[in-house]
């Protein structure tokens, strides 16, 4: 963020210049007190953009995290809970919404009581983030791992865009769009 504003041009030399433009209100006292504040104002506003920054590749990370370790968890909420109610998302071209992700970890679970071994590994990174105000949206590169006995069964990896809102104080995901990498012809 930046902020820009002029202290103006300096009088001239003369005594009545001088003297009209300290009786007009504007001695350079002041206009250092008004730029001195200024300054300080954007600062407050860099310091809460860096703060709001990182919560919002929190909110990326966690979302990633919660989805590897649901295995081990079986905490739905976890993951449900970083995603707004009326979360839409693109996964390689098919819509998917909040319930989609419900019914999925459901499906997860309901195979890891039958004694699957499927595990998943989920891994972000070059996340860059631009918040222009209560909304904000997040970029970056994404692998997915399936492990089963130990073993990768299958790999997808890809980039994402994801759109955050502010509800309360948590940013919560709101939209995402995910596509593989393709190679080039």
């Amino acid at each position: 963020m930046f902020v820009s504003f002029s202290l103006g041009t300096c009088p001239s030399n003369t005594q009545a210049d001088a003297s009209a433009y300290v009786h007009s209100g504007r001695s350079m006292n002041t206009r250092l007190i008004y730029a001195l504040l200024m300054v300080c104002l954007s600062w407050t506003a860099v310091a809460w953009s860096a703060e709001e920054g990182e919560a919002i590749e929190k909110t990326v990370k966690e979302a990633a995290m919660a989805a590897s370790t649901f295995s081990e968890t079986r905490d739905k909420q976890a993951v449900l809970k970083l995603y707004t109610k009326d979360y839409v998302g693109i996964q390689d071209g098919e819509t998917e919404t909040r319930d989609a992700i419900e019914k999925w970890l459901s499906d997860y679970e309901s195979e890891l009581n039958k004694g699957s071994t499927l595990r998943f590994i989920s891994v972000v990174s070059n996340l860059q983030v631009r918040m222009p105000g209560p909304t904000a949206w997040a970029t970056y590169d994404y692998v997915f791992q399936a492990i089963r006995k130990g073993e990768l069964e299958a790999q997808d990896s890809g980039q994402c865009t994801t759109l955050l809102r502010k509800e309360g104080s948590t940013w919560l995901i709101q939209h995402e769009h995910c596509s593989k990498t393709r190679l080039m012809k």
